[in-house]
C-alpha cells in the first residue's frame, strides 16, 4: 500500500465518521420547556396557593437543524399569561418565535392542555401533529390511565438520553414517588390500574421523563429501586402486580 492509499483511506474513514455522526443527529431531537409545569394540589391534599396551575409545554425540533416553521412541534401549548412570556423569552435564547413554529401536538383533550394564547396575542396558524404522522426518531405511545386516550412522545436527545414527554401520565416527581393519581377526576380501579401501567412503561424505557405538570424526572436507580418499595402503598397494587416486575427488570438494567 502506497501513501496514496493511506491518505485516501484516512479520507474515506473521516468522511464515513462524519455521515454516521450526521445520521446519529438527524435521529435525535432537541428540546425546550417553553412553559414550566406546575400544580397546586399535592399529593397529600394540601394546596400551594402559591402555585399557578399550568400544563409543560414543550418545543422539539431535529438534532441536526435550527428550530423553524418546518421541523419545531410543540407539545401541550396551553400557556398562562405568565406562561407565555416566559416562553416568548426562552424563544429569544435559541433565536426563534412563536411565529417560527410550525406543529402542534396535544397529548390528550383535558382543558389545561389544549391550545390557548392570552387573549391579545394573535393565533399564529398552527399545523397539528397527529400520531399517525412519521417522523424518524420519534415515537408516539399510548399511555392510558389519566386519559384513555393520552399519548406521550418519546425520543432521544443529541446526549443519546431517552426522552419521554408524557403529559399527565406523569403528573410531576412528588406525584410519582407517592403513588397517587389526580383524585378530583374520580377515576375508577380500572383507570387507576391503567394509570400505574402507564407508568411502569414510561420508567422501562425513559432516562429522563417530561412530566404533565413538573420539572422533568431523571429516572436513576434511587428513583426506580423507591418507587420498587413503595409500590405495594399504591391504590390497587394488587391487580397489577406485572408492574412491580416491570419495575424490578428496569432496576436490574443499572446493574
Amino acid at each position: 500500500m502506497n501513501f496514496s492509499d493511506l491518505g485516501t483511506n484516512y479520507h474515506l474513514r473521516r468522511e464515513y465518521r462524519e455521515i454516521k455522526e450526521r445520521k446519529t443527529m438527524a435521529d435525535t431531537y432537541n428540546w425546550l420547556i417553553l412553559q414550566p409545569g406546575a400544580l397546586p394540589l399535592q399529593p397529600d391534599g394540601t394546596v400551594r396557593r402559591d402555585r399557578e396551575h399550568r400544563c409543560t409545554a414543550v418545543l422539539i425540533w431535529p438534532g441536526d437543524a435550527d428550530p423553524c416553521r418546518e421541523n419545531t412541534i410543540m407539545v401541550d401549548p396551553c400557556f398562562t399569561d405568565a406562561g407565555y412570556e416566559y416562553a416568548e423569552e426562552q424563544l429569544k435564547q435559541i433565536g426563534a418565535r412563536f411565529a417560527d413554529i410550525g406543529r402542534i401536538f396535544v397529548t390528550h383533550l383535558h382543558h389545561d392542555h389544549l391550545l390557548h394564547l392570552p387573549y391579545d396575542v394573535p393565533s399564529p396558524h398552527f399545523r397539528p401533529f397527529r400520531p399517525t404522522d412519521s417522523l424518524p426518531g420519534l415515537t408516539v405511545e399510548h399511555c392510558p390511565g389519566h386519559d384513555s386516550m393520552l399519548l406521550a412522545l418519546a425520543f432521544r436527545a443529541p446526549d443519546e438520553r431517552a426522552v419521554w414527554i408524557v403529559s399527565d401520565a406523569v403528573l410531576d416527581e412528588a406525584w410519582l414517588r407517592a403513588w397517587n393519581f389526580y383524585w378530583p377526576n374520580q377515576y375508577s380501579p380500572e383507570e387507576i390500574v391503567e394509570t400505574w401501567r402507564s407508568v411502569a412503561k414510561i420508567i422501562a424505557s425513559a432516562d429522563l421523563i417530561i412530566p404533565g405538570h413538573g420539572a422533568p424526572v431523571e429516572v436513576t436507580e434511587a428513583l426506580v429501586r423507591h418507587l420498587i418499595d413503595t409500590f405495594p402503598t399504591a391504590r390497587h397494587a394488587d391487580h397489577c402486580p406485572d408492574v412491580a416486575d416491570g419495575l424490578r427488570a428496569r432496576a436490574e438494567s443499572f446493574e
